[in-house]
């Protein structure tokens, strides 16, 4: 039996806590202190909301000390639990924890950054919506400064070992900036890339609405000018190309050992399956590429859960990064949450997707994590809280395996700039997460 002592925790154990605790980590002594009754309310290690402290244990993992609560057999029951009771604490083997717990920081140390079994951690973030017009391209213009918008997340996205970011929109030294300030055609110059460069953006999507759908008629043109700047910048892309075989390929990058493949599906304005409309969230236009003809990777389930398994054969980890769901709704349309179940019975690791301008929520598919819509990035909508934030989401990875999900969220200022949350802004936008969760949930109860 271990023994847990106030100077740090017992070697190959990790301190857990809810994934809806809206703390990512404590002091060096709190988890001696949360776990044998001295600090009884999370509110002294920083939560904006006052939680009891409960400390549970696994039966097969118990320490010498702790003034557990509850006992549980299995790590399953004592994850589920942790999910429905936020003030809940545990400690548990390094080697069983996953994306179901949150492992939190204690003092300096990240054990989700610690090998296990020799096998590297890799940190993956994602980001929404970048949109590069309008006033983000007039503020940029303005204040002569095509970084501008990345100054004040730019540490975080480049502590990251593989940053992907959703570019919506053109990036062109050709096409003119639209006439109407409330156009939703957005252009702006490829100097942004050196925004992008700043930030460490590893790679892009392109599978989106605006990639080549537009109000002023530029049909591939705009996606042509765009492809031509990130090759220029050294930026890769995925999920739209100059032909079909381009915009359906993965793209594979090996990081400390494990190679993750990455695919770009436009589910808006290249939807072959779901009816067009508001409700589905998708248009009635075709942007999608073709044998010989530019553009997005289109969704057609047979073509994409094709690729997905084709990935799998290739890399460690498959990504699907759908473009999909209504606009400014909170919980995707019923063919979505399908799709995305499919890409996991397909052989995707976990699947993410953006596109309605708000957060949303997640759920656990075949013990895969589904995370929907990570909201606006870089976009100049002001007008509710909503819109105007959104989250880095950071996917923690041993191998084939998702160990840890964490949430930065960030609040974007003056039309163009985001910064990261105070405590108080985390806390608010992850009940809107897991309210979106619970609402998927109870939907998802009354339809199976």
């Amino acid at each position: 039996m271990r023994t847990l002592e106030n100077s740090g925790l017992p070697d190959g154990m990790v301190f857990v806590a809810s994934p809806r605790m809206p703390v990512g980590g404590v002091g060096p002594e709190d988890p001696w202190r949360m776990l044998t009754g001295q600090i009884t309310n999370w509110a002294a290690v920083g939560s904006a909301v006052p939680y009891p402290v409960r400390p549970v244990a696994l039966a097969e993992a118990t320490v010498a000390g702790i003034r557990a609560e509850q006992s549980f057999d299995t790590y399953d029951a004592l994850a589920a639990a942790l999910a429905l009771d936020r003030g809940a604490v545990a400690l548990l083997p390094t080697d069983i924890v996953d994306f179901r717990v949150q492992t939190l920081t204690v003092g300096e140390v990240d054990a989700l950054l610690t090998p296990v079994k020799a096998v590297m951690p890799v940190r993956i973030g994602v980001v929404g919506d970048i949109v590069p017009g309008r006033n983000v391209h007039l503020h940029m213009v303005d204040f002569g400064d095509f970084t501008r918008p990345f100054h004040h997340v730019a540490a975080l996205l480049r502590s990251f070992d593989l940053t992907v970011a959703n570019l919506e929109g053109n990036l062109s030294e050709s096409l003119p900036q639209p006439a109407d300030p409330h156009s939703v055609t957005f252009v702006s110059n490829p100097a942004m890339l050196e925004g992008f460069e700043q930030a460490g953006i590893d790679a892009v999507t392109l599978a989106n609405n605006h990639t080549v759908w537009n109000d002023e008629g530029w049909g591939d043109q705009g996606l042509l000018d765009t492809i031509a700047a990130l090759n220029a910048y050294g930026v890769p892309y995925f999920g739209a190309g100059t032909n079909l075989e381009t915009a359906r390929a993965p793209l594979v990058r090996e990081v400390n050992g494990t190679r993750i493949a990455l695919i770009g599906i436009d589910g808006v304005t290249a939807n072959y399956e779901a009816e067009p409309g508001r409700a589905n969230g998708v248009l009635d236009v075709d942007a999608g590429a073709t044998a010989d003809g530019a553009g997005t990777n289109p969704y057609l389930g047979t073509q994409i859960f094709a690729d997905i398994r084709a990935a799998t054969t290739v890399a460690d980890l498959v990504i699907p990064y759908f473009h999909f769901g209504a606009e400014y709704v909170a919980v995707p349309p019923l063919w979505s949450v399908q799709a995305a179940h499919m890409a996991i019975d397909a052989g995707a690791g976990m699947v993410v997707t953006n596109h309605p301008h708000v957060i949303q929520g997640m759920e656990i598919y075949a013990n895969k994590p589904i995370v929907y819509s990570p909201g606006n990035f870089i976009l100049d909508q002001m007008w509710a809280a909503e819109v105007r934030s959104g989250y880095a989401l950071e996917i923690v990875v041993r191998g084939a395996n998702i160990v840890g999900l964490r949430f930065h969220g960030v609040e974007i200022e003056d039309f163009h700039q985001p910064r990261l949350m105070t405590s108080g802004e985390q806390a608010a936008l992850m009940d809107r997460f897991w309210a979106a969760t619970d609402r998927l949930a109870s939907r998802e109860s009354t339809t199976t």
